[in-house]
């Protein structure tokens, strides 16, 4: 297990929903365990809580917590 990380949205991932995003970076990621991080606001963007049809900008930060390794 890592530890927190914040990762910078890039020119080509903008406007990708926050669950592509997790699929392109943490394709071993099951998506239930997204949904989980999302629901207990573990996963941030810039902040603030977020969904998984977030929408992405340019530059947001995207706060991922310790995942399990696989």
């Amino acid at each position: 297990m890592a530890g927190v990380e914040t990762k910078d949205v890039s020119k080509a991932e903008d406007g990708m929903r926050l669950d592509r995003w997790f699929k392109t970076h943490y394709a071993s990621l099951p998506h239930s365990r997204l949904e989980k991080l999302l629901r207990t606001g573990q996963v941030r963007v810039d902040g603030a809580r977020a969904k998984s049809s977030t929408r992405l900008v340019e530059g947001q930060k995207v706060r991922v917590p310790p995942l399990p390794d696989t």
